[in-house]
């Protein structure tokens, strides 16, 4: 077989941030060869088994990948784009997806892609309506977008006529039925969310996917991060140094000597929102991305020091005394809070546990112990006044109910609600008890 008898298919929106997604083309290249995804992954296989028998790097079967959109930096989708790109004869299938990444991030992958469809209703009504052939978009497949950026509405994930979560294309390659029940996905506009602000690194994901598609970020820097916060840190003077060891923490490494890690992307998103600057420059340029980073970090040097009074030491020794005269205390209405302390002697709460840590919690623990004992002080005489006289007129037209009985013991006791209602469920229990011994 040839390669010629295949179809020669190019990805749709080439060139701009809608580009097509590889498993979408994937699936309308199944539909031109009027055969099943498993069927062309089988012939495909095949066919490359033939031009090349020494290469076994096409075992698995993509039908069965956990990503349907095949976009991500595995290695079964660099095997299938190289396969459907001499197939085919297309040069942009890398446009496809995000494998021009791989070198700087972390090498699993880890949420860089969705493990099942998203797509736009509304982006699916305007084609299917306007007969136009409508197919997945790569920054679909990224767990960030959670909305199309043309309609301003929320992606779907599920069928709406079975309600199954699309975790693989329909087998034939129609994108716009649903794997399981094989109905149109296609749903009633009064059911789509409508979300018109920007979610976080939508923007950013946005100009990445437009650079990959131009071909502009067809490879990038070998642990872009990482040579991005070396240069960092060799320009930063000794102070803005220190900054930014503990502002801007770099990834972990592991145990193991001379292995390094580098980021997942997402935790790559954060911190180039955190350098304020884009990632698109980071993964092609780090050592210039660092310049510019040291530029902004350098401006922030330039503010004046906010320096703390400190305290001076005689409040150690007032606050240890107030410690120490509260633990002798037995009454729960003299023994202040420790936000009370502080705040009498003009600190704060963590000023107090730095300097009498075990002090503070044997405080708190005393306090408390005379809190409960006060509580149960209260019930018991909310129990005692019940029994002498209230109880024993439930029901009457005088107490009909629990509230009634509950509110009299708040009166005539002086306790809190929830007190009268503990020592009214204690005195009906005893009451209850005593009605059914008699019996």
């Amino acid at each position: 077989m040839t390669m010629t008898e295949y179809f020669p298919l190019s990805p749709i929106g080439v060139g701009d941030w809608e580009i097509e997604a590889f498993g979408s083309l994937y699936c309308r290249m199944a539909l031109a060869h009027s055969v099943s995804i498993y069927a062309l992954t089988t012939h495909l296989r095949t066919w490359w088994k033939q031009k090349h028998p020494d290469d076994d790097s096409a075992k698995k079967n993509v039908t069965n990948a956990m990503n349907p959109m095949l976009c991500g930096i595995g290695p079964n989708v660099a095997t299938f784009t190289n396969i459907v790109g001499n197939a085919t004869g297309c040069t942009t299938l890398d446009r496809t997806t995000l494998l021009s990444l791989r070198p700087a991030i972390s090498q699993n992958g880890h949420a860089l892609v969705r493990k099942g469809r998203a797509w736009c209703p509304a982006c699916m009504a305007d084609d299917v309506n306007s007969e136009k052939q409508f197919y997945d978009r790569l920054i679909w497949a990224i767990p960030a977008i959670k909305r199309c950026p043309v309609h301003k509405v929320a992606l779907e994930s599920t069928c709406p006529q079975c309600g199954h979560a699309q975790a693989h294309y329909h087998h034939l390659g129609h994108m716009e039925l649903c794997c399981l029940c094989k109905k149109p996905l296609l749903s009633d506009p009064s059911r789509w969310e409508v979300v018109l602000h920007p979610l976080p690194y939508e923007k950013e994901c946005l100009q990445l996917v437009k650079e990959i598609s131009t071909g502009n970020l067809a490879s990038v820097a070998e642990d872009a991060y990482g040579t991005f916060v070396k240069e960092f840190s060799d320009y930063l003077s000794p102070v803005g140094a220190k900054i930014s060891r503990h502002t801007y923490r770099a990834p972990r490494r592991p145990q193991k000597a001379r292995e390094t890690t580098r980021p997942r992307f997402m935790t790559l998103l954060k911190r180039c929102m955190a350098f304020g600057i884009d990632p698109t420059d980071l993964f092609r340029d780090p050592v210039g991305a660092a310049k510019s980073a040291c530029l902004l970090e350098f401006a922030r040097l330039d503010l004046p020091p906010d320096i703390k009074p400190r305290k001076s030491t005689e409040l150690i020794g007032l606050a240890l005394e107030r410690l120490r005269s509260g633990l002798l205390e037995s009454d729960y209405d003299q023994l202040p809070s420790l936000a009370e302390i502080a705040r009498d002697l003009g600190v704060s709460k963590g000023f107090l546990n730095y300097h009498h840590g075990l002090i503070c919690a044997e405080y708190a623990r005393h306090r408390t112990g005379c809190r409960n004992k006060r509580t149960a002080k209260e019930v018991k005489n909310v129990v005692a006044y019940l029994r002498g006289g209230p109880i024993k007129k439930y029901p009457s037209a005088k107490f009909p109910s629990h509230d009634h009985l509950v509110a009299a013991a708040v009166r005539d006791v002086g306790v809190a609600v929830w007190i009268a209602r503990r020592g009214l469920g204690i005195a009906l229990k005893e009451h209850s008890d005593r009605h059914a011994h008699v019996k």
